[in-house]
């Protein structure tokens, strides 16, 4: 392998990290902010296991986009790097409803997030990798 390829190989591996570390944040930080189950009143709660921080991954999406012109199989890996840490926080965040006993079956849903995440990351990417093959 010459200097410029490993150099490159080193630059692409710094890229995913990077992006893998962003993403991991922002799934720490959701899940550490959540409240829990909040009484209101007497007879009313309030429950979040995962907080209104989780969307700040929509903001990460064209990242991995901004790696289509060095390499697609780069821009690959770093759209499974952002995306994994919020199918990890999704699946903790239905755990603690099932742990909590405020289970109810719809927090299955909160997997839309994450699946509205790969949705909106592979179209920046083809998006990027349209105009790659336009210039």
């Amino acid at each position: 392998m010459s200097r410029a390829q490993l150099s490159s190989l080193r630059g692409d591996c710094v890229a995913v990290l990077g992006i893998a570390l962003l993403s991991t944040t922002v799934a720490v930080l959701a899940l550490t902010t959540a409240r829990g189950v909040v009484r209101q009143d007497a007879i009313s709660y309030t429950t979040e296991f995962i907080s209104g921080w989780w969307w700040l991954a929509f903001l990460l999406a064209p990242l991995p986009a901004t790696l289509v012109r060095r390499r697609i199989s780069t821009a690959t890996v770093a759209a499974v790097a952002l995306v994994l840490p919020q199918f990890v926080a999704a699946s903790v965040c239905v755990a603690r409803y099932r742990a909590s006993g405020w289970s109810d079956g719809l927090e299955v849903l909160s997997y839309l997030h994450p699946v509205l995440l790969t949705l909106a990351t592979g179209a920046a990417c083809g998006l990027a990798a349209v105009a790659r093959r336009r210039t």
